[in-house]
């Protein structure tokens, strides 16, 4: 017999750990050389880690699921011929079979973060209000590649995520179990059993029974009002030539600001910090440039009549049916007095509590389709009016960032539809292109409250 070790690899200054995932083999088993004997993970790949000999898997040291450093021992073989051209002893003519010690394989290094040209915030909790979709565990540094808030997760902790539909970001902010807080498999299947936990909880599945006959069907005369929505929109469709132009939004600093003074807001002005002054915000900033002065006005009998004032229509779901109250002169209002303006000509749309003179004579008009948790919608214009903007879900997405690489930010959908016998297409993608200008560049400092 011969006695051979096998001593840790040679490693750089840094310290690099993998992942026990699971034992191929059990104690006792008789294994071969070159035979896959455990599976292991490091930060970026999953892989087997052969038997470095023929011989007997003597005994296991490290379970399964547990992260160790690399070098330290993991198994033991007995062994009957030398599997290292190292330090290989004379045969020893009596006594059981000698061991050799098989270590863990160098980790991969890391690679390194995305530098940012600018710096962001660092937190930017994301909220699940006014069509903002977000996981509530969420902590994400939207300067970091891929999904990472601090550490990177491992391909088998990414699979697991991605094969129950769990936000990558949340993932990424659980206080993990491993080494240096790392998420592992475990923290992700604790995270799953109490996401399904919850949902058993609230979904239900009840099939009610056969209704009599007289009750399948029913027929609802439209009211008064549901009558005159159906005829303007109809009337909109038929007789005006629409067309919609989409861009994505980067919301990131908007969102961090939001979440960081919604709060304070509420408890100074006793009104929800919604999107939706923000956005309001950016479309005026947006007509203030007099190249989309042709996107706010009004287009009768074969005239654009121009509007150098905002009137901004504001879409509401009423139980009546879709509103769309009118805030006059919105571009003269401050940001407190913004945000109170659109909150009281919402609510009093939904109580049935407007004036006639409030749902005429707008200029343009938004409508926040996110509300419902919709991605991306194509709304159609409020006639007479020559534009409509619509906006969707403020959600966190993959993109491209500058420099290169991927990262996760909080996006949204952001829709024009535009007459085109106003204007054209350039014209109306200018606009949108400078709505967005808005949202992304929008300086935050100055919204006083």
């Amino acid at each position: 017999m011969y006695q051979a070790r096998v001593r840790m690899p040679q490693m750089g200054s840094s310290v690099h750990e993998s992942t026990v995932i699971e034992w191929k083999k059990a104690v006792g088993d008789r294994v071969l050389k070159g035979e896959p004997l455990v599976s292991a993970e490091s930060d970026k790949v999953e892989f087997a880690i052969e038997a470095p000999a023929s011989g007997v898997l003597k005994e296991i040291l490290v379970a399964s699921e547990k992260i160790v450093a690399v070098g330290e021992v993991l198994a033991v073989l007995e062994t009957d011929e030398p599997f290292s051209e190292e330090e290989i002893t004379p045969p020893t003519p009596s006594g059981p079979p000698k061991t050799s010690e098989w270590t863990a394989p160098v980790a991969p290094m890391k690679r390194e973060r995305y530098k940012p040209t600018s710096p962001r915030p660092t937190q930017r909790p994301l909220q699940a209000e006014d069509g903002g979709i977000t996981t509530p565990q969420a902590d994400l540094n939207y300067n970091m590649p891929l999904i990472s808030r601090n550490m990177w997760l491992s391909p088998r902790v990414q699979r697991l995520a991605a094969e129950h539909g769990l936000n990558l970001g949340a993932v990424a902010s659980l206080a993990g179990s491993g080494t240096n807080g790392r998420v592992t498999a475990q923290d992700v299947d604790r995270l799953i059993a109490a996401k399904n936990s919850q949902e058993s909880d609230i979904i239900k599945l009840i099939f009610s029974p056969m209704v009599p006959p007289e009750a399948r069907e029913r027929t609802e005369p439209l009211s008064r009002l549901r009558k005159r929505i159906a005829e303007n929109l109809t009337r909109s469709v038929q007789q005006i030539p629409q067309v919609t132009t989409f861009l994505e939004v980067d919301m990131s600093d908007i969102t961090a600001w939001r979440a960081a003074h919604k709060d304070e807001f509420e408890h100074k002005h006793g009104a929800k910090l919604t999107y939706n002054p923000f956005f309001a915000l950016a479309i005026i900033a947006a007509l203030r440039d007099p190249e989309n002065e042709r996107l706010n006005g009004t287009f009768e009998d074969d005239a654009l009549t121009i509007k150098r004032y905002v009137n901004l229509g504001l879409a509401v779901d009423s139980p009546e049916g879709l509103m769309v109250p009118v805030l006059r002169d919105a571009d003269g209002l401050g940001f407190a007095d913004l945000v109170l303006a659109l909150t009281d000509i919402a609510d009093r749309a939904r109580t049935g509590k407007l004036a006639p003179e409030e749902v005429k004579e707008g200029t343009i008009t938004l409508t926040n389709f996110g509300a419902s948790g919709a991605l991306w919608g194509n709304p159609i214009i409020n006639p007479p009016e020559a534009a409509i903007v619509g906006t969707g879900a403020v959600a966190p997405r993959a993109i491209a960032l500058p420099g290169g690489g991927v990262g996760v930010r909080p996006t949204m959908g952001l829709s024009v539809t535009f007459d085109h016998r106003a204007n054209n297409g350039i014209a109306a993608g200018r606009f949108a292109a400078t709505v967005r200008t808005a949202l992304e560049g929008m300086d935050l400092s100055q919204l006083e409250f």
